[in-house]
């Protein structure tokens, strides 16, 4: 995978670094879309749907602190993952009634906070002919559930499949020809393979449900990305007014030279509005062959083979879902990835400025599982990987109901209650495995959760050996109270002290005046004895400096209003050792 160190130092070279929602800055602002309102996520849809200049300054901002941005210095403290909890009762939606299939993947996954109901759109089928529903190999169910734990399958009738409307059904191949979207999506001329691909039953399917943010018509309110390979290859956009009655364009916009010669299958893409830059991006499986020109014409109706199929990422964007500019390729595994490695998904969030990405990666070596990674990036086109070599959610045993562990499409990320929610595949046998070869092979849609800003931590290092510190670049205070999400233990401690942009201690603002931090938060509150929080520092550049003692720092916010400081729940404190409440002395 591209990390672009030049690239990275030159820009960290180039000043201060802004605490705002604009720019190239390291701190994130509530979810805008899919998160409802509750502590610390507070909803913020219309700030999000609004073009960038007509946005308002964001109550609060954090830095994730996953990539090293923000650090200047960091001794006697390492970066450390934390895996989500993959929750007790997985796979919480497993194939059981006749419309399923053999598997279920959860394609798009979000939370709608109009109607407070988790939504998940799923590809259900199967890869043996015995399994296919009314001569579909692939197609779209829809689940819905209250909790985000329990679904349940309604039955809205839109569809008739094998004769039958008792299913939950709302995308499959015999509707793309009748239900044509409204408006163009894509060239009006493109390529048509003549060399058809290996029969495998009827396929349609589409990743990435998002709600638009400014739609022309009702028709408009949910769009997504289609693959409907048994009438036109190539990415299509599907549009629907109520995410039941799906209509697919007319065209695909994105033909890739695979997709015309018929020598690959790339139908794994991502689709989100990235707010920042008010765009649609796309972000589409390819092959690095392909990194030249990535786009299809008639000379690739007969172009042979690559001699070794590897899978990586490219993306593009488009400012109306119809025209589409800046394909590059962007993602793929690297001499310092294990040879037999490649990356078989890939999706992606903002949170705020920073973008949290999702890494599957295929291993060919037997018995061949998929572990998700974690990835991130300041502008959604340069990721580089958390704790690189090290899985994010990793894959159970062989015969386990997560052997294959691919993460899926979330456009916007769910933080409920402080608890972030990330929905993946998850199948019980190898990749190339023949399905049929055992009534047990099967996968469904897997859960797990983490405190919310808890995807990595800055941890003192046992045992504490020497100081450990992490010092920050200059930045300019625009927000003036402070806010950890960290966690101490063995009465361990956090202090911060406030440095000019040339580390001279400030006045009031040293470690001996900060209020001491104890215990595990998601909030703890930063106050200094005799100034209380940062409001003379407003609008002016200062460097923070964490004194840790056995401690981890997940995050930091800046808000403008104070923010609870609730201990983390008791099911996300899986070691021991942590201090439990909260508090300064």
């Amino acid at each position: 995978m591209q990390s672009h160190r030049r690239s990275f130092l030159k820009t960290t070279a180039l000043g201060g670094l802004g605490l705002t929602c604009s720019g190239t800055t390291g701190l994130s602002a509530a979810p805008p879309e899919d998160t409802p309102a509750g502590p610390g996520s507070p909803a913020n849809a219309q700030a999000a749907s609004a073009p960038p200049a007509a946005r308002h300054r964001p109550e609060f901002v954090t830095e994730l602190f996953l990539d090293n941005r923000w650090i200047e210095s960091s001794p006697g403290v390492s970066r450390r993952l934390q895996p989500p909890r993959k929750h007790l009762l997985n796979p919480v939606i497993q194939p059981r009634t006749w419309c399923e299939g053999t598997y279920i993947e959860p394609y798009t996954t979000l939370y709608d906070p109009d109607e407070r109901l988790f939504k998940m759109w799923a590809r259900g089928g199967s890869d043996s002919k015995a399994g296919f529903v009314g001569g579909n190999a692939a197609w779209m169910l829809y689940y819905t559930s209250q909790d985000g734990l329990r679904w349940q399958a309604p039955h809205p009738g839109v569809l008739e499949v094998a004769g039958r409307r008792d299913h939950n059904i709302v995308f499959v191949s015999d509707q793309v020809p009748r239900q044509v979207a409204r408006f163009p999506y894509g060239p009006e001329q493109f390529v048509i393979p003549t060399q058809p691909i290996a029969p495998q039953g009827k396929k349609a399917f589409f990743w990435s449900v998002n709600r638009h943010p400014r739609p022309r018509d009702p028709s408009e309110t949910w769009v997504a990305l289609a693959i409907v390979q048994d009438h036109r290859r190539g990415a299509h956009i599907v549009t629907s007014p109520d995410g039941l009655h799906w209509s697919t364009a007319s065209s695909p916009f994105w033909q890739t030279p695979h997709d015309v010669a018929g020598n690959g299958d790339d139908c794994l893409m991502h689709l989100v509005f990235d707010t920042s830059r008010d765009k649609w991006v796309i972000y589409r499986r390819i092959i690095p062959e392909f990194s030249g020109r990535m786009l299809a014409t008639a000379d690739d109706l007969r172009r042979p083979p690559v001699d070794r199929y590897n899978r990586s990422y490219a993306r593009a964007e488009s400012d109306d879902l119809q025209t589409w500019t800046g394909h590059r390729h962007i993602l793929a595994m690297d001499p310092d990835d294990p040879a037999d490695t490649e990356l078989y998904q890939f999706g992606c969030h903002q949170l705020g400025q920073t973008w949290v990405g999702f890494v599957s990666v295929f291993y060919l070596r037997s018995p061949q599982p998929i572990n998700v990674h974690l990835a991130t990036s300041r502008d959604g086109i340069e990721f580089t990987r958390v704790c690189r070599g090290e899985p994010f959610i990793p894959h159970g045993p062989l015969g386990y109901h997560d052997f294959m562990a691919m993460a899926c499409s979330q456009p916007r990320p769910i933080v409920v209650n402080d608890v972030v929610y990330i929905y993946y595949a998850a199948l019980n046998y190898p990749h190339d495995s023949d399905e049929s070869a055992s009534a047990f092979h099967g996968g469904g849609v897997a859960l797990a959760t983490l405190p919310r800003d808890r995807y990595a931590a800055l941890e003192t290092t046992p045992p504490d050996t020497g100081l450990c510190r992490v010092l920050t670049r200059p930045f300019s205070v625009t927000h003036p109270k402070l806010f950890l999400n960290a966690a101490t233990w063995d009465q361990g401690t956090i202090r911060v002290e406030v440095l000019s942009t040339d580390c001279e201690p400030l006045a009031g603002y040293g470690a001996a005046d900060c209020r001491e931090i104890r215990g595990d938060a998601l909030d703890h509150p930063v106050n200094w004895n005799e100034r209380g929080d940062l409001q003379e520092w407003m609008g002016r550049e200062v460097r923070l400096k964490f004194h840790l003692t056995r401690a981890r720092l997940h995050a930091m916010t800046l808000s403008d209003v104070p923010r609870q400081s609730a201990p983390v729940s008791p099911e996300h404190r899986q070691d021991r050792r942590l201090d439990s409440a909260p508090r300064q002395t």
